[in-house]
C-alpha cells in the first residue's frame, strides 16, 4: 500500500516482518540502564488509551508504526526516525483529514490488532436493525 504525506508516497506493509522492524528502530532504556527494543503492542497500546481518553490517536505511536511498515516494505529505507519525521511537513500532523496517513495507518492497527472491532460494530448495526423491524 502507497501511503501519501504531503508530497511523498511511502510504500508501506505490515507483515509478521513488522513486530521485529519496529523493535529494531526503538529502544527504551530499562531499569538496569540497559537498552532494550521496544514492542510494537506497547504502540498500538498509546493509541487505544489515547483515542479512550481523548478521543483522539496519539501521533507518535501512529508515526512509529508507520515508519515500522516503511521499514517493512522497503528494508533498505536509509532515514533514521528522527530524521524522517523531522523532514515531514508541518501539514502531516493534522490528524483530522478523513483522507491523510493517520486514517492508513489506524486501519493497519485495526486490521492487524483489532480485527473483530469491525465485526462487533457491523453485528450491533444488524441487531439494532432487527430489533426495530415489525414483526
Amino acid at each position: 500500500m502507497d501511503i501519501r504525506i504531503g508530497e511523498k508516497a511511502y510504500k508501506a506493509e505490515f507483515n509478521g516482518f513488522t513486530p521485529i522492524a519496529f523493535s529494531r528502530a526503538f529502544k527504551e532504556v530499562a531499569e538496569n540502564g540497559r537498552k532494550r527494543p521496544r514492542d510494537i503492542a506497547e504502540a498500538v497500546s498509546r493509541i487505544a488509551d489515547s483515542i479512550t481518553t481523548y478521543g483522539v490517536p496519539a501521533v507518535t505511536p501512529l508515526l512509529e508504526i508507520l515508519y515500522a511498515c516503511i521499514k517493512t516494505a522497503e528494508p533498505t529505507f536509509s532515514k533514521t526516525f528522527d530524521e524522517w519525521v523531522s523532514a515531514l511537513p508541518s501539514s502531516a500532523f493534522n490528524l483530522e483529514r478523513k483522507d491523510g496517513w493517520a486514517t492508513d495507518v489506524m486501519r493497519i492497527v485495526e486490521d492487524n490488532f483489532f480485527p473483530s472491532a469491525k465485526d462487533g460494530v457491523e453485528a450491533e448495526a444488524a441487531e439494532k436493525a432487527a430489533a426495530e423491524a415489525p414483526e
